[in-house]
């Protein structure tokens, strides 16, 4: 991490004045998933901690795209074990914890995804008991894109859309006539479906800021992340422009523009980007974003956070954080502010989670085991109660009995009773030998009280 400018000297400052690749090909690695007795149908791809030296509080929440192990949301701790783990049959992306009716709840993003990086799916909402409770879809005949679902405090949620229309690309040295992803934005009621706004990248950012070459459809713009600024209104990353908007909800005009061909904003040393993703506002006033770069600030992929003094049209670079391994990123990746100053930063087609502490020390770091990509990861606290029961099962050796036992999804699960025996929980799944012929296993939490729902019987 290099600090070039403190965040208190910013604030007093500011209050004084190449190619679109975001999902290649896939490739099935032969190692890195866990198996186990109680869930036989589970194949979760597995991470490798090699640093954890006091990390923030909360889990980690993952969802891979490629690599061993099935598909789905994952949530871990930091230990790499599974605490709560959804095989899924589509692609599920960007998963986290956000807020609804001023409840927590886990989302994510389910569809399918072309090798163009442009998703059709739709958004998944669960309550803490994994409960379902609301799916979001795009309106107007349009299909919801991979790259966001941000759920707001008004109940709504905002999305991206890829739309293929016709556009004429001389400007840029192709034909009159050729397919063009127009990136849209909606804005959705999530109790109603109903779109409330809606953006159009192609009526406000000209072709000619594009730095991507001309497939078909030409993906011009490349909408990757939405944020909601602290006034309002919108900001919007646009990896194939390597630019950072900041939207007018009223109008759908630009107020300003951060990085590209076209910046409103002049950049200070070490600010340039390129083909950025997950540009946050914080409320200080300060951005970050996941630097995928190569550009003449990085020849590495970074976190970056940013001073932006909009009055004064200029941005600073206050900190910025790279991998110990000096990582080259081909594309996704992010960057989610903690509590406390902590970044943890997700890689992208790297197979890394890193959290880094206020003065850019690595407090943890994780590798999926079977070098998986995963396109955001998050760490949030969470607490799970699932309406499904534990599973145990026993396996009987003359007098004595192995028992396993789990429960997906449960954070409140410390110890497993078996008649008056008592084992701590070990991972996801504990294994646990004694005598006799038990019939029963307890869920009890953190103070020996046994947890509702919690009894379960003997397989």
């Amino acid at each position: 991490m290099r600090a070039t400018t403190t965040r208190r000297e910013f604030l007093v400052a500011a209050a004084g004045g190449a190619a679109a690749l975001a999902f290649p090909r896939f490739a099935l690695g032969a190692t890195g998933e866990a198996k186990f007795v109680t869930q036989p149908t589970f194949r979760v791809p597995t991470i490798d901690v090699l640093t954890r030296t006091n990390p923030a509080p909360g889990y980690l929440f993952v969802a891979t795209l490629n690599g061993p192990g099935q598909r789905g949301p994952c949530i871990l701790d930091d230990y790499g074990n599974v605490v709560w783990f959804k095989p899924l049959d589509k692609t599920a992306i960007d998963f986290r914890v956000q807020s609804y009716q001023g409840k927590p709840v886990l989302t994510w993003w389910e569809g399918a995804i072309s090798q163009l990086g442009v998703g059709q799916g739709e958004g998944v909402i669960l309550d803490h008991t994994y409960t379902e409770i609301a799916r979001v879809r795009a309106g107007n005949g349009l299909q919801a894109d991979v790259h966001e679902l941000l759920l707001t405090p008004t109940g709504t949620a905002l999305v991206t859309i890829y739309n293929s229309v016709q556009r004429d690309l001389t400007a840029v040295g192709g034909p009159a006539a050729h397919n063009t992803w127009d990136s849209i934005i909606q804005e959705i009621d999530v109790k109603t479906g109903n779109v409330v706004f809606e953006w159009h990248s192609l009526d406000h950012v000209p072709i000619t800021d594009s730095y991507a070459p001309i497939l078909d459809p030409y993906d011009y713009f490349h909408i990757n992340s939405i944020d909601v600024d602290y006034d309002g209104n919108l900001l919007v990353s646009a990896r194939n422009t390597s630019a950072i908007y900041k939207i007018d909800k009223s109008t759908g005009n630009v107020m300003w523009t951060l990085g590209g061909r076209s910046s409103t904003i002049e950049m200070g040393p070490r600010v340039f980007f390129m083909y950025q993703h997950d540009a946050r506002v914080h409320p200080d006033g300060t951005i970050t974003l996941f630097d995928d770069g190569p550009g003449p600030s990085s020849q590495q992929a970074r976190a970056i956070r940013l001073g932006v003094d909009v009055p004064g049209r200029s941005a600073v670079l206050l900190q910025e954080y790279t991998h110990p391994q000096a990582l080259i990123v081909q594309a996704m990746g992010n960057a989610q502010q903690l509590a406390g100053d902590s970044l943890l930063v997700g890689w992208g087609t790297q197979p890394y989670l890193t959290e880094f502490g206020p003065q850019g020390e690595v407090r943890f770091d994780a590798k999926f085991t079977g070098d998986s990509w995963n396109y955001r990861a998050f760490r949030n606290p969470w607490v799970g109660r699932p309406k499904s029961h534990p599973v145990a099962v026993a396996r009987r050796h003359g007098a004595k009995a192995i028992v396993y036992a789990s429960w997906n999804g449960s954070t409140e699960t410390a110890f497993w009773r078996i008649g008056s025996k008592v084992f701590p929980r070990k991972g996801f799944e504990t294994a646990m030998t004694v005598l006799g012929h038990p019939t029963t296993v307890e869920a009890l939490d953190a103070h020996h009280r046994p947890i509702p729902g919690g009894l379960v019987g003997l397989r």
